[in-house]
């Protein structure tokens, strides 16, 4: 049994098993999740890269942590986690 289908107005219990479009969907839905996930990893990798970057460009230039803070306060240490 796959799964519990529930009527919510006369409250009938059906049970039983993914026909196989279901099944099929599923094994869509669950890769373009893990892609999704995977995606959205890659993406924060990137934005915090690029922050890391800035700041360390930021710091070439005379500008300390504090002036950041003010000026840019996306590059601080707590915006880039």
């Amino acid at each position: 049994m796959d799964l519990i289908e529930i009527n919510a107005i006369t409250g009938e219990v059906t049970k039983r098993d993914f026909t196989p479009n279901e099944k099929a969907q599923r094994k869509i839905d669950e890769a373009l999740a893990k892609n999704q996930e995977i995606a959205e990893s890659a993406a924060k990798s990137n934005h915090l890269a690029i922050v890391k970057a800035a700041r360390d460009h930021a710091a070439t230039l005379g500008f300390t942590p504090a002036m950041l803070a003010v000026m840019y306060p996306q590059l601080t240490e707590a915006s880039s986690e």
